[in-house]
C-alpha cells in the first residue's frame, strides 16, 4: 500500500539505471520463479492490437508474494518502442508508480536467459556464441557472464561493423575476450552456450552446428510465424523450457510448428518456474542439449518493477505525481 501522504512515483530511465543492476534482475527472477507454483495463474499472456503505424502490446500480472499487480504497455513501430509499467498495490488498487521500462525490459530479458543458463548450462561452460548485436544483445551477455565464468564471446551480426563494435563493447564494459565472427556458424560451433537475439523471421541457428552438451537461449522471436532455430536444433534438445507454456502456444514459433506437425508435444516443454522450484528436472547429463525459449512475461516485469519502486522510495528517487 502506498503511504497516505505520498503520491505515486514517476520513475524515469535514468532512475532505473541508478537503482538496479543485472545481479538484482537475476535475484528478482530467481525469487519470482521459485514461487511459480503459487503465482503461475497470476500471469496474463501478452495481448497485441494492430494499429495503423505499429503494434500495441500489453502484458500483466499479479505478484502475490509482494502484494502488487501491474501492467506493462508498449507500442512497437519501425521507429522503435516505448515501454511503461503501471505498478499498483494489491491491498486497495492504489497506483504506486509509473515506470519507464526500456532498461527494465532489457535487464529482465537478459536475466531470464541468465537464470535459464544458470540452471541448464554445463558448469564448465566457458564459450558463448551470440547471434545478434541489437539493443537487447548486451544484457544477454551481461547476464550470462554473471552465472558462468566466460572466457570467450563469439559474436555474429549480419552487419560486420555492428559485430565488431559489439565485441569491442563487451571487452570494454564487461572485461571479457570477444571476437566478431565471419558467420553465424562460426560463432555457434565452438560454443558451450548459444544465444540468438535477432529480428529474423527465419532460422539463424541450425542443429548441425551444435556441439553435444550445449545450452541454447532462443530469445529474439516471439511470434508463431517466426523461429530463430531450425527444426533439427529444436528437436535435438532433450530438455526444452520456456517462461510460460500458455504464452508459448501463441508465440513460440520453434515449438508451435513442430506441435502442429506432431513432431513434439506441449508436454515435452517445461516451464522455467517449474525447474527453478524443483517441480521439473534440470540438466541430466554433460552431453544433453538444453533449450530455453524466452518470450518475456508480465510477472517478470511486475516483480522487477516492485524492487525498483521499493528502492526508489527508500532512496528518495523519482518524482511524485499529483494523482
Amino acid at each position: 500500500m502506498r503511504p497516505k501522504d505520498m503520491h505515486p512515483l514517476s520513475i524515469r530511465e535514468a532512475d532505473v539505471a541508478e537503482l538496479v543492476t543485472m545481479k538484482d534482475a537475476l535475484d528478482v527472477l530467481a525469487e519470482c520463479f521459485a514461487a511459480w507454483p503459487e503465482v503461475r495463474a497470476q500471469n496474463v499472456a501478452r495481448q497485441r492490437i494492430k494499429m495503423p503505424k505499429g503494434m500495441f502490446n500489453v502484458l500483466g500480472a499479479g505478484y502475490s508474494p509482494k502484494n502488487v499487480f501491474g501492467v506493462k504497455a508498449y507500442f512497437a513501430s519501425p521507429a522503435g518502442a516505448q515501454f511503461q509499467i503501471l505498478l499498483h498495490s494489491a491491498d486497495n488498487g492504489d497506483l504506486l508508480a509509473v515506470i519507464e521500462a526500456d532498461l527494465l525490459s532489457r535487464l529482465r530479458t537478459g536475466a531470464a536467459s541468465g537464470l535459464a543458463t544458470r540452471l541448464l548450462a554445463r558448469e564448465d561452460a566457458k564459450v558463448l556464441g551470440i547471434i545478434g548485436s541489437g539493443q537487447q544483445a548486451f544484457t544477454q551477455v551481461a547476464a550470462i557472464a554473471e552465472v558462468r565464468a566466460l572466457e570467450r564471446v563469439l559474436v555474429f551480426s549480419r552487419t560486420a561493423d555492428h559485430a565488431s563494435a559489439f565485441a569491442a563493447r563487451i571487452e570494454n564494459e564487461l572485461g571479457l575476450s570477444a571476437q566478431a565472427m565471419a558467420s553465424a556458424e562460426a560463432s555457434v560451433r565452438p560454443a558451450d552456450i548459444v544465444t540468438t537475439i535477432t529480428k529474423s523471421p527465419d532460422p539463424v541457428c541450425f542443429g548441425d552446428w551444435l556441439q553435444r552438451g550445449v545450452h541454447v537461449n532462443a530469445v529474439g522471436a516471439n511470434a508463431a510465424a517466426r523461429s530463430e532455430l531450425d527444426e533439427t536444433a529444436t528437436l535435438m534438445a532433450t530438455l526444452r523450457c520456456t517462461d510460460s507454456i500458455l504464452q508459448a502456444r501463441e508465440e513460440a514459433g520453434e515449438f508451435v510448428s513442430l506441435v502442429k506437425e506432431n513432431k513434439m508435444k506441449w508436454s515435452d516443454v517445461s516451464e522455467l518456474g517449474d525447474i527453478v522450484s524443483g517441480v521439473a528436472p534440470s540438466r541430466s547429463s554433460e552431453d544433453e542439449i538444453t533449450l530455453f525459449k524466452s518470450l518475456g512475461i508480465g510477472i517478470e516485469d511486475v516483480a522487477f518493477a516492485e524492487l525498483i519502486y521499493r528502492r526508489a522510495r527508500a532512496a528518495g528517487v523519482g518524482t511524485q505525481l499529483a494523482i
